[in-house]
């Protein structure tokens, strides 16, 4: 073995650009893999990064019968599973809750808050690094209200003063005492900044009051199987004991990747992580060739070795550690690109709204994946040159040289190499077409919506001060003067969500096509407005006229549809004066009127599926959340930050951005992974076209002979290189073939996914097409132009 070693390196060194190609080709192939798999393995496989954090569970309930698939839970179900759960060494509740935190001499600023049940902090072994956490007591009714600061309010707000434990501050409001600051990083359970003591109320007794998200920690031994059983048992039991709010509700067990990290963003990590397989095994058929047009040369020398005495298995050992060394120092150049690879992807993901829990690092997991991957690569590329090399006839090798012995066999294997190549590579481009296309189409939506001239921020309004819709909608009558007096504003509108920023969702019923089961009836997407929006946000009225002040008070309930509203559920009739009404909690509301139509806005950009959109005056809805959009030349944020807080010195804004800036934050993953698959699929078109210029350069040096002949006899250039160009056409066109074969169902299987892709447009495919029959044309005319500029004489004279 030491031997082979060593002649290996000899080889290696003997022959350094062919040896540089292949480590170059194996370093991009590995370190993409690897990169890719670390994010894959931090985003749905590393336990978190807690104490036995591979044992810690999230429980929500779900009723099928229903076709409710998550549900939150009521505190009874949450203190009846704590006392009968005997599987789990922990089990704890908490609850999302918006927060504004306010003091004398500090703004008011908005944050993510839970309150969680005592034990949380126990269950995961996390200490405060300054002061204390909770105690048993401090969830009991009555008890002092006590304040918990994650690391990065204490740092932002306070400086990272000491001094900050104790202090009185205003958590919507009321009162309460800063007890301690958790570590850096920690936002258990997803990006929270605050937390505060789980304390029961009357209301939170009632059994239809869902607010709870469970939290446990299975006992050592325990498997999760074990656990969901067991819950299930007790939800069983619930359910008898209280039938009218527990019927047919079942507990569903989950890991945290599969609560937070699950659907959508599970399907597209891991369409990724096949893009570069694809890519992998495209560089392995690319080194293949290489090694097969390697081993030719070889022949002479690889049938002395076994004339001297050498087996058929030490041949083929002997060829398998070099290519083993070629993949292993691949791999270590690899490591380095997919270290900064990732570092990348963190970058380009890091304001989005990632689970704190997910980090982008190597671990134990990914090495090890990265060490299988240079063993396996060598292996792939490595074995099918070894066998064809290693299978020799020493009469007609040492006889006639290797300008034909074994041409055969491994020009048969070369070309379905090559044709294995462009079929992935056509795969690849379409994944990546698919998502650019989306990417340029998301650039391009709502176009005539002057998104750049557009400032967004979004109040939230405490139900504590602002209980009734009235309440609501007086601060907001009262703020819009306000805003509009502002330096530089020259339209301001109130909305529930700005153009492109989502919608809410409402089931409804149309008069002239009655339900017959509500539950199941058709739902459209909603956004309540005040008079001004639609000249804002330059979307025309098309029929009737924009809302009224008087609009959504009583005997005024009305609503503008859009265009695709009005063909979807009255199909191009007269839509004005027609009537819909909303279901909620299967009990029909008032009649609504249409006044008005609209053209299409794409209101909820990354949902394929989104329902048609209708508009509501805001006076109908109150809601206690709204956009501000203010049309401007430039007005700063603090300008309008003052002018709410001046209404309400408790009331911060959240969300301030441009509008352009929003929706680009809105797209990101369009952006990041189109870079990354076109990344694959650049790298795939290269190594192929490199692929099939390297076999039909090798075909036509062994035809060198035959070509001199063919023009010696009278055969034109023009004859020579349609003849070498016929063959390799007809493995590019044979790629292609398989390559739509493939990509077909591939682009169908993206479709699924929830967002607003474009996979089955024809024409990408078409593109994507052209695009690979060009390369592989080009890669072809090369040799082709060489083998018909061939001087006869010399020629026929090659050896």
């Amino acid at each position: 073995m030491i031997q082979d070693l060593r002649f290996a390196v000899r080889m290696i060194l003997s022959h350094r650009w062919f040896s540089l190609a292949i480590v170059a080709t194996m370093a991009m192939s590995i370190g993409l893999n690897t990169m890719v798999f670390t994010l894959v393995n931090a985003a749905l496989f590393k336990p978190v990064a807690v104490p036995g954090g591979e044992r810690l569970l999230a429980v929500r309930n779900r009723n099928l019968s229903k076709g409710e698939r998550s549900l939150n839970l009521s505190y009874p179900e949450f203190r009846e599973y704590r006392a009968q759960a005997s599987s789990l060494e922990y089990l704890e509740a908490e609850s999302r809750a918006g927060a504004v935190l306010s003091e004398q001499g500090n703004p008011p600023q908005s944050y993510n808050m839970d309150l969680v049940s005592s034990g949380t902090f126990e269950m995961l072994h996390m200490r405060p690094v300054l002061g204390r956490g909770f105690l048993p007591g401090d969830d009991k009714p009555g008890a002092e209200a006590v304040l918990l600061l994650g690391h990065g309010v204490w740092t932002d707000r306070y400086g990272s003063s000491p001094n900050v434990v104790g202090r009185v501050v205003r958590v919507n409001t009321k009162p309460a005492t800063i007890i301690g600051v958790m570590p850096e990083g920690f936002k258990f359970p997803d990006n929270v900044d605050l937390w505060m003591p789980l304390v029961p109320t009357v209301e939170m007794e009632s059994r239809t009051r869902r607010t709870l998200r469970l939290f446990v920690m299975r006992k050592p031994g325990i498997s999760r199987s074990q656990v969901e059983a067991e819950l299930q048992g007790i939800a069983g039991r619930i359910a008898g004991q209280h039938p009218d709010t527990n019927k047919g509700i079942e507990p569903l067990v989950e890991t945290f990747h599969e609560r937070f990290n699950g659907g959508p963003i599970r399907s597209i990590f891991l369409l990724m992580l096949a893009a570069v397989g694809f890519v992998l095994l495209v560089a392995c058929a690319n080194i293949a060739n290489m090694m097969l047009s390697r081993s030719l040369a070889r022949q002479r020398e690889i049938s002395i070795r076994a004339a001297m005495g050498a087996s058929r298995w030490q041949l083929i050992r002997q060829l398998l550690i070099e290519s083993m060394m070629l993949s292993a120092v691949g791999g270590l150049v690899g490591l380095g690109i997919a270290v900064l690879g990732v570092h990348g992807f963190d970058l380009a993901s890091r304001d989005v709204g990632k689970p704190y829990w997910v980090l982008f690092t190597m671990d134990y997991t990914v090495f090890g994946y990265f060490a299988g991957l240079c063993i396996l690569s060598g292996l792939l590329f490595g074995l099918a040159p070894a066998l064809q090399a290693s299978r020799v006839d020493l009469n007609s090798v040492m006889k006639d040289g290797t300008r034909t012995a074994g041409s055969r066999p491994g020009g048969k294997l070369s070309g379905a190499l090559v044709i294995f190549q462009f079929a992935l590579t056509l795969v690849l481009l379409m994944g990546a077409g698919v998502f650019l296309r989306s990417f340029l189409d998301s650039q391009t939506i709502n176009s005539a919506v002057p998104s750049d001239q557009i400032l967004t921020a979004r109040v939230n309004l405490p139900r504590e001060r602002y209980a009734d819709a009235a309440a609501r909608v007086r601060f907001f009558d009262q703020l819009l003067p306000r805003l509009q007096a502002l330096p530089g504003v020259t339209q301001v509108a109130i909305a529930s969500n700005a153009p492109g920023l989502g919608a809410g969702g409402r089931r409804i019923e149309i008069e002239d096509a009655p339900l017959t089961d509500p539950a199941r009836g058709p739902s459209a997407s909603v956004v309540a407005t005040y008079p001004g929006y639609f000249e804002l946000t330059n979307v025309p009225i098309l029929a009737g006229r924009d809302f009224e002040q008087a609009d959504g008070s009583a005997g005024h309930q009305v609503a503008i549809v859009t265009k695709e509203f009005a063909e979807r559920y009255w199909h191009n009739r007269t839509v004005l004066g027609k009537r819909f009404r909303f279901y909620t909690n299967d009990k029909p509301g008032e009649w609504v009127v249409v006044a008005g139509v609209s053209a299409d806005v794409v209101q909820n950009p990354n949902d394929s599926k989104s329902d048609a959109l209708l508009y509501l005056p805001y006076r109908q809805e109150g809601y206690d959340s709204m956009a501000l959009l203010l049309r401007s030349s430039g007005i700063p944020a603090s300008a309008v930050r003052a002018a709410v807080q001046a209404m309400d010195q408790d009331m911060p804004l959240s969300e301030v951005r441009m509008l352009t800036a929003a929706m680009e934050r809105n797209s990101w993953f369009l952006r990041v992974f189109g870079v990354l698959f076109l990344t694959f699929g650049v790298m795939a078109l290269v190594m192929a076209a490199v692929g099939i210029y390297a076999v039909m350069a090798q075909a036509t040096t062994r035809r060198t002979q035959e070509i001199g002949v063919r023009m010696a006899l009278g055969a034109s250039s023009r004859n020579i290189m349609g003849m070498v160009l016929t063959r390799g056409m007809k493995q590019l066109m044979a790629g292609l073939v398989l390559g739509v074969g493939a990509a077909i169902p591939a682009a169908r299987a993206m479709a699924t996914l929830p967002f607003r892709l474009s996979p089955s447009d024809p024409m990408l495919l078409v593109v994507v097409s052209v695009v690979l029959v060009a390369v592989g044309i080009f890669a072809c005319w090369l040799p082709a132009r060489r083998a018909a500029g061939l001087n006869p004489v010399a020629a026929i004279r090659y050896e």
